[in-house]
């Protein structure tokens, strides 16, 4: 969060939507798309030269801010009747799985593996499609049958076109999916911001899952299900970029650190990392998108209110949680397994002190700052840099000093 506004943080966040004036369009150009971690992976596991000729291009759900008269972006009250329709959300999901999926299927060609690339053809069809037809038949069922059918003949010629031919058919389905959005979602629910973030948070769990099932211990068990994560991870980066600079200034930290989580879970998945390490980045994420939207992540993910959150817990137990997660860090630093260090770090930020900064700032800001820092940049780089353990050790007794003194202050 905004560090001159973590005080007000336990206030802003159950109020704020951040520019639910933004009129969300379809944007129908066409745009280079890089190469997803499929193409590079491909390239690399089978020695296969990059290909920088051919790219494949995909639209993206996109807003333009409405300003206020002074030229910054609108702030709404974050109410039930801001709430994205939980249909809609998953309806446009499975249209950015149905993209996530063309995009690994256009990098299996260009690569040279048609086994993938029909594999990526199959599965909108017979895992999403089914999600869609309802809402889109019962709107225009002329169009439902223009994109089924456009998918089927797309995946029965994967073996017999070129590659600029099937980069030609996944751009005219893309046109479709766009065409799609525009006749079932409502232009209401495309101007709450909020519905985008619910999107990018719908995805990212899908993702975690995803990638759950495709690797473990630093191996690709299999390998669809890893491009899919790949594919979807890189579909709610793409939305979230697409819409962050329509969020308010306010804000700006929270997109700061939404963008660096995107960095530490592509890096983590390209190089097939823990999968607990994927789902806490994630997680962080979608906090962040909490603090965005004002609204929880059991809402932005369109599920019932379930346990209990960090974010509810006693300060104190947290912190004592956050304690014994460093013991487990250093334990397992001392056993050189630096990437379960790392995880447990990143988990002892996102899953738990970001939920007690504000009332740590309530009584000393720059404590909180401070142990901030420390455990969320200095402690990772320490790790990431195999730093001698005693120096490991001696940062963490700091830090649990400084978390000493906050549950000293938390308790007067």
């Amino acid at each position: 969060m905004k560090r001159n506004e973590k005080l007000n943080y336990k206030y802003r966040r159950s109020i704020i939507v951040v520019g639910a004036a933004a009129a969300v369009f379809l944007a129908l150009s066409w745009g280079t798309y890089p190469h997803s971690f499929a193409a590079q992976h491909l390239q690399s596991e089978n020695n296969l030269p990059p290909n920088d000729e051919n790219k494949t291009t995909m639209s993206s759900i996109t807003t333009t801010a409405t300003t206020t008269a002074d030229g910054t972006t609108g702030v709404a009250n974050a109410t039930a009747a801001d709430m994205p329709n939980a249909t809609f959300v998953e309806f446009v999901s499975n249209i950015e799985q149905i993209r996530g999926h063309l995009d690994q299927a256009v990098a299996n060609k260009e690569s040279g593996n048609d086994t993938l690339t029909q594999a990526h053809t199959l599965h909108p069809i017979g895992e999403v499609y089914s999600s869609i037809e309802v809402l889109l038949a019962n709107q225009n069922s002329t169009l439902n049958q223009t994109l089924s059918e456009a998918l089927k003949d797309l995946s029965s010629n994967v073996a017999t076109t070129s590659v600029q031919q099937f980069e030609n058919q996944t751009r005219a389905i893309d046109m479709i999916l766009n065409q799609t959005v525009q006749a079932v979602i409502p232009t209401f629910e495309l101007n709450n911001t909020a519905f985008n973030a619910s999107v990018v948070a719908r995805l990212l769990d899908i993702a975690g899952h995803e990638y759950e099932e495709a690797v473990a211990n630093g191996m690709i068990k299999e390998i669809v299900e890893y491009q899919d994560a790949q594919a979807f991870i890189h579909r709610a980066e793409a939305i979230f970029n697409s819409t962050s600079d329509t969020i308010d200034e306010a804000m700006a930290h929270e997109v700061q650190e939404v963008n660096e989580f995107f960095a530490v879970l592509n890096s983590t998945v390209d190089s097939k990392g823990d999968p607990q390490t994927v789902e806490t980045t994630i997680n962080g994420i979608i906090h962040e998108l909490e603090e965005i939207t004002g609204f929880s992540s059991s809402q932005l993910l369109g599920g019932e209110e379930a346990g209990t959150t960090a974010e509810e817990q006693d300060p104190i137990a947290i912190i004592n949680n956050i304690k014994s997660l460093l013991d487990k860090l250093l334990s397992a630093y001392q056993s050189q397994n630096y990437d379960e260090a790392e995880s447990i770090a990143i988990e002892a930020y996102l899953e738990n002190y970001e939920h007690i900064e504000a009332p740590i700032a309530e009584h000393d800001e720059q404590l909180m700052l401070q142990t901030e820092t420390m455990l969320r940049e200095e402690l990772r780089q320490m790790i990431e840099d195999k730093a001698p353990v005693d120096q490991i050790q001696q940062h963490i007794a700091n830090i649990e000093a400084n978390l000493d003194k906050a549950a000293s202050l938390l308790q007067q």
